[in-house]
């Protein structure tokens, strides 16, 4: 009744029948169910030594005559689905595993979507339909060019935005810096944009291209502790090293300093009345830089009041003459 093409069609759908039924491939059942259901649709089309689908779809007198164009559709829609399905797979588990990235993700399977339902609509009209498909192409290419002059702008962050998810400059979650003093953490990278939440809480949307042709800083990565510095004016009558053993005392008392890591305390510069220093320590992340530095502050401020250090340069006491007081007269 079949031939072996049809044989081997009708056992393969059976297989993924049984795999669909089976509790361990739960999350492939959907996957399983649409192979089953085109690999029995292949199985019934109308061919040479195929007399069941000759009888269903078949000019014979006795056969039911089913519109067999409504069959194709299924099978290219079915197809379509499959693929983008198996693509989205391919992604989670080589480009983003453990969904780490769902962005970024959902962008390239949006892109293959959207060519694989386009290639199945060009398969429809030819191979279904029969229609011409080359005047097809040649109206929807140059449909396809006057939209690419109407969505330039809009085309161009879309390309950007792939090269962004395929170089990984930044991801979701790493803090970064942009020009004009914009400072984030990355939110998300959509079709267009780019967006990111600032230490106030309020989002800023930044078109790809700006982002992609954007000299910035990734806070986030390299991964491990990120570095803080204080700077900090001294009296020159204080000595350096009782100044750099007060700031190494505050610094390594200090509950944000990362682990394993050590504070450093330098004098940089001086000029006539005052000598600069540095202190720097290592936080966990960069989102703690703030709090770290301000209580960092603090403790500083409170350890030379209780040391007798002044922060700064002395206060100068300047007596003020009048002009009309002729010089050498003496004030009373």
């Amino acid at each position: 009744m079949f031939g072996w093409f049809e044989i081997c069609l009708l056992v393969a759908a059976a297989v993924l029948l049984v795999l669909r039924v089976l509790p361990y491939w739960r999350r492939y059942h959907p996957l399983f169910g649409a192979g089953c259901m085109m690999l029995l649709i292949s199985a019934l089309f109308p061919r040479a030594g195929n007399p069941l689908g000759l009888f269903l779809f078949g000019p014979t007198a006795k056969g039911p005559h089913l519109p067999l164009e409504f069959f194709g559709v299924v099978w290219w829609a079915l197809g379509a689905w499959l693929c983008k399905s198996l693509l989205d797979l391919v992604l989670r588990r080589t480009f983003f595993p453990d969904n780490d990235e769902p962005q970024a993700r959902r962008l390239f399977a949006d892109l293959a979507t959207a060519l694989i339902y386009a290639l199945a609509f060009v398969g429809v009209v030819g191979a279904v339909f029969n229609q011409p498909v080359s005047t097809f192409l040649a109206t929807s290419g140059v449909v396809a060019v006057v939209l690419g002059l109407a969505f330039q702008n809009t085309l161009g962050d879309v390309l950007a935005g792939l090269a962004i998810n395929i170089e990984r400059p930044f991801g979701a979650g790493d803090w970064i810096t942009l020009p004009e003093n914009i400072t984030g953490q990355v939110m998300q990278v959509n079709w267009r944009a780019t967006r990111l939440r600032t230490w106030t809480h309020d989002m800023v949307v930044i078109p790809n291209s700006v982002a992609a042709r954007a000299i910035m800083t990734n806070h986030t990565r390299p991964s491990g502790a990120h570095r803080c510095v204080v700077l900090l004016q001294v009296d020159l009558s204080v000595a350096p090293s009782r100044v750099i053993e007060a700031l190494m005392a505050v610094a390594t008392a200090s509950p944000d300093l990362a682990h394993g890591t050590t504070p450093l305390a330098i004098a940089s510069d001086f000029s006539d009345c005052v000598m600069d220093y540095k202190l720097a320590f290592a936080v966990e992340s960069f989102a703690q830089i703030i709090g770290a530095k301000s209580d960092m502050l603090v403790r500083i401020a409170d350890a030379f009041k209780l040391q007798g250090i002044g922060i700064g340069s002395p206060a100068m006491q300047v007596q003020m003459v009048p002009s009309n007081v002729a010089p050498g007269v003496p004030q009373p």
